[in-house]
């Protein structure tokens, strides 16, 4: 069964400070990078989420995000 992981970009912050999604993923679904590559701009960095397939529907990414903004559908 293919796991959708959606992340609220508007409650994500700054993910560069934060990374407790990428840290906490065994199968390192998650992504960190900059929408601008010459821009410092907190707004243009994303977490985004690669891999689905390997998703094992755990949910320690959605528990251990202080900002609830992982969701899994």
């Amino acid at each position: 069964m293919k796991t959708d992981i959606v992340v609220n970009y508007d409650k994500c912050g700054d993910p560069r400070e934060c990374k407790k999604c990428l840290q906490i993923c065994a199968p390192a679904l998650f992504l960190l990078y900059s929408t601008d590559d010459e821009s410092d701009d907190p707004d243009v960095w994303r977490v985004d989420v690669a891999f689905t397939d390997l998703c094992t529907r755990c949910g320690d990414c959605v528990e251990v995000c202080p900002k609830e903004a992982i969701t899994l559908v």
